[in-house]
Formats: C-alpha cells, sequence, structure tokens
C-alpha cells in the first residue's frame, strides 16, 4: 500500500470511526488505572463491519491513529523484574549492539503494548534508542492463535513498513538501517525483533507516533504459495521520546589509505556508539555500478566479501563468527581485544561508501582494523 493510499484510508476512516474509538479508549482509561493512579495497558478492541482481513486492515489504521494519540500519554515504565525478563529475550537475537545496549543499561523503558484483535496478537514495544544516525526499537509480538514462527518484521526485503504518523495524520515513510535481528520463541510462541531505523534523535521530548504495517511470510519452504508475501497487521504505538533514549556518536575523520586484493580504499571516519563503531569506507569498487541500460546496482566490494568470509549461520542462533576463520575475516581490536562484525548490519552503503559496522569498543585510544592476518591499520590521529 503506497503512502497517498495509507492518508486517504486515515482520513475516509478517521471520518467514519473515530468517535466510536475515542469512546472505548475512553473507556479504556477509566477503568485500567493501578493502584497509584498510573494508566497501565490499552488494548486495540476496534472491531470492523467486516471480518475480511482486506476491510479490517482500512478501518483499523484508523484506529491505529487513534491509539497512537493517547498511548503516548498513558503508559509507564515497566517494573524492573518485568524488564528483565524482556532483558534476557532479546539476549538472544544475533545482533550484537542490542546486547551490549542491555549490559550497559543503554535504552529508554517505553513499555507500550497494542492487542491486535483480529491476529490475537499482543505486541509489546520494550525499549528505544537514538542517535545521529539511527534509531533501534525493540518489541515483542505474541499470540495464542496465530503461529508467528515465520512471521517476520522485515523491513529490509519484506512486506513490512514502518511509518511516523505526524500531524494532521500525515504518514511519512520510515527508511531501515540494516537487516534487522529477531529470536523465536517456540514454546511461547513469541518472537523478539531488534530493528533499526532513520534517526528519531531530533524528537526529543516529543511525542512519536509509529505505525507498523505488516509483517512479511519467510519460512524454510522457499515454495510455499505464501513465501515473501504480506500478513496483514497494522499496530500503532506512541511514546515521548525521552532523553534517556538518546545518545551521542562520536566522529573521528581519518582519510587513511591501504590495499587490498589490487583494491586501495580509504578509511574515511571511524563513528563510536555505546552499541556500535562503525568504519566508512571508500574504494573502487564500493561505487555504485551503471548497467547499459542505465540502470543502478550495488556489488559486493572485495573488502566485504571478506568482512562476510569470517560470518557462519546457526539456525537458532543467527549469524555468529566462524572461529575457524577468524584470519580471513575483517576485525577490530581494542586494547588487545578483537572486535566483532555486526553481521545484521549489512549491505549498508551511502552514495560511494561502505560502511562496516563492529561491535562497540572499551578504548577508543586504541582500535586497530585488520583485514586479514597481514593488513593492520590504527584507526587513531
Amino acid at each position: 500500500m503506497d503512502k497517498e493510499t495509507i492518508l486517504n484510508h486515515l482520513n475516509n476512516a478517521i471520518e467514519e470511526h473515530t468517535p466510536d474509538a475515542w469512546n472505548q479508549i475512553q473507556k479504556k482509561l477509566s477503568q485500567e488505572e493501578d493502584s497509584k493512579g498510573k494508566k497501565v495497558l490499552i488494548e486495540g478492541n476496534f472491531k470492523p463491519q467486516s471480518q475480511k482481513r482486506t476491510l479490517y486492515k482500512r478501518l483499523s489504521i484508523a484506529a491505529a491513529v487513534c491509539l497512537i494519540a493517547v498511548s503516548a500519554f498513558t503508559f509507564t515504565p515497566a517494573m524492573a523484574a518485568i524488564q528483565d525478563i524482556y532483558d534476557k529475550l532479546f539476549s538472544n537475537v544475533d545482533d550484537i549492539g542490542v546486547k551490549a545496549a542491555l549490559e550497559q543499561g543503554l535504552g529508554q523503558d517505553a513499555d507500550q503494548t497494542y492487542y491486535d484483535e483480529a491476529n490475537d496478537i499482543t505486541v509489546h514495544l520494550d525499549k528505544v534508542m537514538t542517535d545521529d544516525k539511527e534509531t533501534m526499537l525493540l518489541l515483542t509480538y505474541q499470540s495464542g492463535k496465530t503461529n508467528l514462527e515465520n512471521l517476520y518484521v522485515d523491513l529490509f526485503e519484506g512486506k513490512s513498513k514502518i511509518y511516523l504518523v505526524g500531524k494532521n495524520n500525515q504518514a511519512k515513510l520510515l527508511k531501515n538501517v540494516g537487516w534487522g535481528s529477531s529470536y523465536y520463541d517456540k514454546k511461547e510462541n513469541k518472537r523478539a525483533v531488534a530493528l533499526s531505523i532513520e534517526s528519531l534523535k531530533h524528537y526529543q521530548g516529543q511525542e512519536v507516533r509509529l505505525m507498523i504495517e505488516n509483517l512479511t511470510i519467510w519460512g524454510e519452504d522457499t515454495t510455499h504459495k505464501n513465501y515473501g508475501k504480506a500478513f496483514a497487521t497494522v499496530w500503532p504505538l506512541g511514546f515521548k521520546l525521552d532523553q534517556s533514549a538518546v545518545s551521542e556518536r562520536e566522529i573521528v575523520a581519518l582519510n587513511k589509505e591501504f590495499t587490498f586484493e589490487g583494491i586501495t580504499y580509504t578509511i574515511k571516519q571511524v563513528e563510536y556508539t555505546g552499541i556500535e563503531t562503525r568504519i566508512v569506507v571508500t574504494g573502487a569498487d564500493t561505487k555504485p555500478q551503471v548497467d547499459k541500460d542505465g540502470n543502478v546496482y550495488t556489488t559486493k566490494s572485495k573488502l566485504e566479501l571478506q568482512l562476510l568470509n569470517a560470518r557462519k549461520i546457526d539456525k537458532k542462533s543467527g549469524y555468529l563468527v566462524n572461529e575457524s576463520k577468524v584470519n580471513e575475516g575483517v576485525f577490530l581490536k581494542s586494547g588487545g581485544e578483537r572486535v566483532d562484525p555486526n553481521f545484521v548490519k549489512g549491505e549498508m552503503y551511502e552514495g560511494d561508501d561502505y560502511i562496516m559496522v563492529f561491535a562497540p569498543v572499551k578504548d577508543r585510544t586504541n582500535v586497530v582494523l585488520e583485514v586479514g592476518q597481514d593488513i593492520k591499520i590504527p584507526l587513531g590521529n
């Protein structure tokens, strides 16, 4: 569904269904106060006139807008015990930046819950982190009826999309950063997801309204008729972006050259945050290519292929370092300790640049880029 169509649905549905939605929200607000008078949970209980999924999708967008607007003011941080449960679940995802964030206690505890009645899916936004380059959202979704094993929030190459809902209910499609990461708990039929999208840092102190549209159907059976198709959902999530969600990015300009397999690369800069280390590189084979028909495309550079050479895929744990190939990959050394690539932040390009993403480093004053066994480039000035 394109942006214009979504906005038309929003406008039409709001005119027809907003009053009832607001009545239900007000009822929920009055009923669901805890003993301290704090609002704790709103469930989206907006039933369409027809049970057909396509119609539900249109009407639920209107409900989504209403719910986002109210929920941003009505949720409180989770208790420590509940937060610990979510942290343990997210520690299973293969995004090493997420694990670092949990270890350091970084980010804002959003604690937002939405119930997708049509699909019997409970969605929980656990944590939000943002800086100058990206925003990371940690969320879970769970169901007692819908099998979630092959249902993903795939912003990279799937049918899933995430929108920022602004004033006058204008929906802006947000760009993804990297592939994203998830972990499926089969026993609980629950999926934990780490999504990286464009920066929302400039919204600090403001209400942020997001809308996640569609899950993507993947799985091992690539011949299945629904493989790669959309599973219709509309999930609204709203919160006030607190200062605790915002972190700074230290950028060190370098302009250092090295040659690998006949290609000269230039390290333009290194970027440090609490959840990652980025190396921005340019070279003859990192630039976009143009075919005979004028179509622009990218190919993996020799450096990128070298980095991926030390990656292995584990069915349960996702992307890991292949320890038997550490001398054939690309790593960092910080204070003498190896720092691994964050393989879920793959295929990241900006113009002519290729961006390698690694785990955060502890000692930023003593960092070395190692390409294979023989190439070692100090990343200090």
